[in-house]
């Protein structure tokens, strides 16, 4: 499983590597924004998590751009971010976000979601 994540801190890519360890994914990691869309916009991927405060630009306008016009137009896509957020499960849904998840609870939810769009 090809899997990109895009987050502030170099620690989330590991915790996504052992939370999907039963898959074997290969991970590329970026810690902006702009580069994790640049690099979405020329290699497809089985799955993108993403933090929502990037930056250069934020999580929501990264996924924006890639379901207008990308490879990676209908991957799977997991938001984390530090708090849950009420107000952006609007923008979530208007995105086809597969889940939002906060870093504390991601490798015990990650897996599930994969699970539920990628069944064994």
């Amino acid at each position: 499983m090809k899997v990109l994540v895009v987050h502030r801190q170099k620690e989330v890519a590991d915790q996504v590597r052992q939370a999907l360890s039963s898959t074997e994914p290969y991970i590329r990691f970026f810690t902006s924004g702009l580069d994790g869309l640049l690099q979405a916009k020329v290699q497809e991927f089985d799955l993108i998590v993403c933090g929502t405060d990037l930056p250069v630009i934020t999580g929501f306008e990264l996924v924006r751009s890639l379901r207008n016009s990308s490879v990676n137009a209908n991957t799977a896509v997991v938001f984390l971010a530090d708090e849950p957020d009420v107000r952006a499960e609007h923008l979530n849904k208007a995105l086809k976000v597969a889940g939002t998840l906060t870093t504390r609870d991601m490798s015990e939810q990650l897996p599930v979601i994969v699970g539920e769009y990628f069944p064994h």
